[in-house]
């Protein structure tokens, strides 16, 4: 037979805990022999009768049953203990839920000094979790989601010491009655943009001196580049996801290899979003000069290619050809073969689109094609099933969850 263990569970409040020890306290007097003045017999009575009693503490206080008579004297201390206790316990109960109903304690957060204040419930608040979780307490950890947006509640509060937040949008407003200057770091990591820049302003707005303590996530790189001399960018820490992942995998694989070859290489895009321009980005800033071709394949390439080419002050060292279509298409990789890959130097290959299915099916066929070649196929998020097939195929597996993960800085949670 297993052994039963009871384990202290730290998603119930305190207040939960010590309805629980009340009536613990009461029901083990009754179950001792005590009984009670108004209740002749009560010492009696079988174990459920007593239960019933000792629930009746929370709403009466005992006044129904009378002075605890005989039984033992322990017995007696724990039930005059429950007689006081459960009363007190149910009115502080009723006047926090009038005060509510009258100011909802929206931002229930207690102390936040020396704490860390994430805002937002996504895959980025789950990469900085998993990241102080090896190297720092999560204790320090303080979570506020935003209950419209569906935050991942469930995997929030799988992490031990994390304090979980809920809030709604229209109670953002209160965010100005806290002492924010207290907290150690603000991570705002909410995937709309518009909250985002929000919050920042509002603790700005605030105080001025918390900006070194507010790091915030932009998706659009366009709109945080218009706002690059705003008091919101200059004096906080704005990120993108899409280039931490990018940055990272071109300080791991790309650069070392683009750098080790005795040849100026060719570079095959396969997907040009966020992701894709951000790794070009990276190769300009990084590894200028090192390689002479760059070929973009993607749905919107021409755009995509319009949009990247806002970032570039310097001129281009390279090539650039866009291929517009599906990177399913044999068409579209006919014309990249037959126009920009024409030698025997096998090129570099990212293959990066939103699907991971055909990610994954590309990375293989170019393998086939190109048997010496370095290939690099993304996911969005860890699969065990990607990453197998890819060793199987000697095929670098990546993925944007991981790579943000690996590129977080110490910094961003570090005490002091």
């Amino acid at each position: 037979m297993a052994r039963l263990v009871f384990r202290f569970d730290p998603e119930l409040s305190w207040k939960s805990w010590s309805a629980i020890a009340i009536f613990g306290c009461g029901f083990a007097g009754l179950a001792m022999g005590v009984g009670v003045s108004e209740r002749p017999g009560m010492a009696e009575t079988d174990l459920l009768t007593r239960a019933y009693y000792a629930f009746g503490l929370f709403v009466l206080g005992g006044m129904d049953l009378g002075t605890p008579t005989g039984g033992p004297a322990l017995g007696r201390a724990l039930l005059w203990l429950a007689y006081f206790a459960a009363p007190v316990w149910t009115a502080s109960a009723v006047f926090e839920t009038i005060l509510h109903a009258l100011r909802p304690p929206v931002w229930r957060v207690g102390s936040i000094r020396n704490r860390i204040v994430v805002f937002g419930g996504g895959e980025l608040t789950l990469a900085l979790l998993n990241r102080i979780k090896t190297n720092d307490d999560l204790a320090r950890v303080i979570v506020i989601v935003d209950e419209a947006q569906h935050p991942q509640l469930d995997q929030l509060r799988s992490y031990r010491g994390v304090r979980v937040v809920m809030v709604s949008g229209d109670q953002m407003h209160r965010l100005r009655r806290q002492r924010l200057h207290k907290a150690s770091k603000y991570l705002l990591l909410s995937d709309r943009d518009q909250l985002n820049f929000e919050v920042a302003s509002v603790l700005l707005e605030q105080d001025p001196q918390l900006g070194p303590k507010i790091i915030y996530h932009v998706s659009n790189l366009r709109f945080l580049r218009v706002l690059a001399g705003s008091q919101v960018v200059t004096q906080c820490t704005p990120f993108n996801q899409y280039e931490m992942a990018a940055t990272q995998l071109a300080r791991q694989w790309l650069v070392r290899r683009i750098k080790t070859t005795p040849y100026r290489d060719t570079v095959v895009l396969a997907g040009f979003g966020r992701f894709g321009q951000s790794i070009l980005e990276q190769l300009e800033r990084h590894a200028a000069g090192e390689f002479n071709r760059v070929a973009i394949i993607d749905l919107d390439a021409k755009q995509q290619a319009l949009i990247a080419d806002e970032q570039v002050d310097a001129e281009r060292q390279y090539s650039r050809h866009t291929f517009q279509g599906n990177i399913n298409d044999p068409e579209v990789w006919q014309r990249l073969l037959r126009e920009v890959v024409t030698g025997k130097k096998e090129p570099l290959c990212i293959v990066s689109t939103g699907d991971d299915e055909s990610n994954l099916r590309c990375a293989i066929w170019l393998r086939k094609r190109f048997p010496g070649a370095l290939i690099i196929c993304r996911t969005l998020a860890p699969s065990t099933f990607a990453r197998v097939v890819c060793e199987q195929h000697a095929i670098v597996s990546v993925n944007t969850t991981e790579l943000v993960q690996a590129s977080i800085p110490h910094a961003w949670y570090r005490r002091g």
